[in-house]
């Protein structure tokens, strides 16, 4: 059994109706995937199914943390994802893995499971934002890593004290 058959949901001996299933994404989950920010997880994922004749109605509740680093002082940190979304899945000739952009895809008639850990893997993926860094404390205040931020900053300073380069600043006194 390998390891991403546990995101599997044999839907075909289900009756119609609702059904409840949970699921937990820890690290050995990005085994699976090439995805190197990351660098532990703790998630765990409450599914509601609603199974009729002709599709699958699934609501995902993403609760946990993705351990990342902070952009800004290259610590690590928890990020907290709390997310709620709705996964259509139609019945059609030939299954496409291919999700677009209204969360829907089709599943071949032929089909008796659906394996969700691309599905995770990808609505977790989007909550993780493009620049990355730690929270604001209550006060509004920065809870990164102290000596890097004032590393960050003396070095900032040293470059701008750092004399312009003499030809440019001849420059600075044409004018049209």
């Amino acid at each position: 059994m390998s390891k991403i058959s546990y995101y599997n949901i044999a839907f075909s001996g289900l009756k119609e109706g609702t059904h409840n299933f949970n699921f937990s994404i820890n690290k050995n989950f990005l085994e699976n995937f090439q995805y190197a920010d990351i660098n532990d997880i703790d998630i765990s994922v409450d599914v509601i199914m609603q199974k009729t004749s002709r599709n699958l109605i699934f609501e995902f509740v993403f609760l946990g943390t993705v351990n990342v680093q902070c952009d800004r002082c290259l610590d690590y940190f928890d990020l907290p994802i709390d997310y709620k979304t709705m996964f259509y899945v139609n019945f059609g000739d030939k299954t496409s893995d291919i999700t677009d952009i209204d969360d829907t895809m089709i599943l071949a008639r032929t089909e008796d499971t659906i394996n969700l850990a691309k599905h995770f893997y990808d609505y977790i993926i989007l909550q993780i934002p493009i620049k990355i860094v730690h929270p604001d404390d209550k006060k509004g205040k920065s809870t990164c890593n102290i000596e890097m931020l004032e590393r960050i900053n003396q070095i900032q300073n040293n470059y701008k004290k750092e004399s312009t380069d003499p030809r440019w600043d001849k420059l600075k006194n044409l004018h049209n």
